[in-house]
């Protein structure tokens, strides 16, 4: 009874090492030893956390982080690790975390098969270290020697990349029971069939006559199909055409590697055929061309969808962290008569023109927001508890020095994702997945540190010019504020605005301001009435039919997903 008045509260944590399986760092072998060390000494695992993820930095891991809010709330004494470099293989993020949990928080970090003693002790303190340090140098070293054996392995004519492209393909030579995993030959074979329709799609482009768009219209009507079995569409076409692989080549997008000549496939197209199809690509970019967000600004890029795609959205579930494609409207700038034209274009219409919804001039779009949001009295419930948020933000802001860095880690793990996302080493689903959760911690990052660089003053000066603005929106809406501002405010407040032929007919607020959008009515020509279609009840929340007709006033969505007035 005495041993179970004292027993701890602990929780293990378990990351993957894929280079290190045969070594004992398996999840499984990880947890029977946490557990076994738990039992012997008195501690009751509570949870456990697992980030089956190699090579990745504690920001990263999502269980990781879990684990440390779980932690700041107290809700256990220990957290088991099996070795030090289960826990991080990064020095300054060892000592980050272990101080911030040991001497702030009370909660031990232990490593089960590393004896170090109290953390107290300065031996103790050394050895583990110690530890730590040979961690990240073993880390470093395998990260030098992979990209070293990559390096050369291109340089000897092979490909550094999974899968081949299509219109090449490799024979399975056996299977790889240690890794659960099929050995395919080295070597690349040209498939005939595959082969013929990459030359089809050059050619085509090399008459100048049709776009990437026409070309995956042809090719899907025709029944043909990519290497994972979907459709053609503009990007397919376009990462095809622009592919030195097809001329022989070892090619990679990356600028800093060079095109090497190919020992493991030959060439599908000649020299001459793919110059004159960069050459259209380059007449094309001089006169039309997505752009450079440098110098062209577009007041509602990533916030236009078609609505006649609409239905191509309610497919796909909810539920789904990302969509393969959604009937977005991208930016587009056409040059005509040496004066540069600004336009929403339907992504279904430029992939494989599945969409008839045209081209309209951004100008048309933004002036019926503008109007729209110009319309805005905020109900006194809503500012105070505006104000009330902005001033909790304030107080519990944090001083931290590590956020730019950060931001620089981001930005090169956004690059890594690029080359292996081009390189077919990553899947597109995870892809996206991974470069929105980056986007949303930049934002975050961003406005934290907008935030801290404010004195005491300067916030409460803050909060009075906020307190003012939200109680005559309408006037400062109205005065002279730059373009980038109210892109930034729209932003803010709506999450999609839906476009048919040339009228705004619906507009989608983010879920925390409906209730804003509920006190707000304003004229827009033309806007969807909408019905539930008959079916079975639990389908009839999001089975909707769609008509046309003059309305006097604006729809949004609700919570349940209909559009009411």
């Amino acid at each position: 009874m005495e041993d179970v008045k004292h027993e701890r509260i602990g929780v293990a944590y378990i990351r993957e090492s894929t280079e290190e399986q045969d070594k004992g760092f398996s999840p499984q072998n990880q947890e029977r030893s946490i557990r076994e060390y738990a039992e012997k000494h008195h501690i009751k695992i509570a949870r456990v956390y697992k980030d089956l993820r190699s090579g990745t930095t504690a920001t990263k891991r999502n269980e990781f982080q879990e684990m440390i809010q779980d932690a700041i709330q107290k809700k256990f004494d220990a957290i088991l690790v099996y070795h030090t470099s289960r826990f991080t293989r990064n020095v300054r993020e060892a000592r980050q975390y272990k101080d911030l949990l040991r001497k702030k928080l009370g909660i031990d970090v232990i490593s089960v098969v590393q004896h170090f003693g109290s953390h107290e002790n300065p031996s103790s303190f050394l050895n583990e270290g110690v530890n730590e340090l040979f961690d990240e140098y073993y880390s470093r070293q395998l990260s030098f020697w992979v990209r070293h054996s990559l390096m050369e392995k291109r340089r000897q004519g092979k490909p550094i990349g999974g899968h081949p492209p299509y219109g090449y393909r490799r024979h399975k030579v056996g299977y790889d029971k240690t890794k659960e995993r099929p050995i395919y030959s080295q070597e690349w074979e040209t498939d005939p069939e595959a082969a013929k329709v990459i030359r089809k799609m050059f050619k085509m482009y090399a008459t100048g006559r049709h776009s990437f768009a026409d070309i995956a219209k042809a090719l899907n009507e025709a029944g043909h199909r990519t290497s994972g079995g979907n459709q053609f569409t503009y990007s397919s076409i376009k990462c095809t055409i622009q592919n030195k692989t097809y001329i022989g080549l070892i090619y990679s997008p990356r600028k800093d590697l060079p095109d090497l000549k190919s020992t493991v496939h030959e060439r599908i197209i000649s020299d001459e055929l793919f110059e004159k199809c960069q050459e259209v690509i380059r007449e094309r970019r001089r006169s039309c061309g997505r752009p450079p967000s440098k110098h062209r600004h577009y007041l509602l890029q990533g916030l236009v969808y078609c609505d006649r795609c609409r239905k191509k959205l309610d497919e796909k579930s909810e539920a789904s962290p990302i969509r393969r494609m959604q009937p977005s409207m991208y930016c587009e700038t056409h040059i005509w008569k040496k004066r540069e034209r600004k336009f929403y274009s339907c992504k279904f219409r430029k992939e494989n023109q599945s969409c008839k919804q045209s081209s309209v001039e951004s100008k048309m779009i933004d002036d019926q927001v503008i109007e729209y949001m110009g319309g805005f009295n905020l109900p006194e419930d809503i500012i105070q508890k505006t104000l009330t948020k902005l001033r909790e933000n304030f107080d519990m802001i944090e001083e931290s020095s590590t956020d730019d860095e950060r931001l620089r880690e981001l930005e090169k793990r956004k690059k890594k994702l690029k080359f292996l996302f081009l390189n077919e080493d990553m899947k597109e689903d995870d892809y996206l997945l991974e470069k929105s959760h980056i986007k949303e911690e930049e934002e975050a990052l961003r406005q934290r540190g907008a935030m801290k660089s404010m004195t005491r003053k300067q916030q409460e000066l803050f909060l009075k010019r906020t307190e003012v603005f939200l109680r005559d929106f309408p006037a400062f809406w109205d005065s002279d504020i730059t373009e980038l501002e109210r892109r930034e405010w729209i932003q803010l407040v709506i999450k999609r605005v839906w476009v048919r032929d040339q009228q705004v007919v619906a507009i989608e607020p983010r879920d925390e301001y409906k209730r804003l959008f509920k006190s707000h009515r304003k004229v827009i020509d033309q806007f969807p009435v909408v019905a539930p279609v008959e079916s079975s009840p639990e389908k009839q929340s999001v089975s909707l039919c769609f008509s046309f007709a003059p309305l006097t006033e604006i729809y949004f969505w609700d919570t349940k997903g209909y559009m009411c007035p």
